[in-house]
């Protein structure tokens, strides 16, 4: 398992909704990306947060774009109620 990018390397954080069944299909896909991102999300909660180092952003959004495709993953601004990481 690779270790989270650390918060101050130069990273930006994507914010994603999913229905809570993709959760787990959305963590395993990101995960086969090796340190392409951190996926976190609340319990019972549609949101997620990805952490990516700076330098694979635009991977990282091909990504989210190709799944979003697939599934129902839609891009959207930080939850205003999302714990500060």
């Amino acid at each position: 398992m690779s270790a989270p990018p650390p918060q101050d390397a130069g990273c930006v954080r994507l914010y994603f909704r999913v229905e809570l069944s993709q959760i787990a299909y959305v963590r395993f896909i990101v995960e086969a990306y090796e340190g392409l991102a951190l996926v976190s999300s609340l319990p019972g909660r549609a949101e997620l947060e990805w952490v990516v180092p700076r330098a694979l952003a635009a991977q990282a959004e091909e990504l989210a774009a190709a799944l979003g495709r697939e599934i129902t993953l839609v891009p959207i601004r930080r939850p205003a109620d999302w714990p500060v990481g």
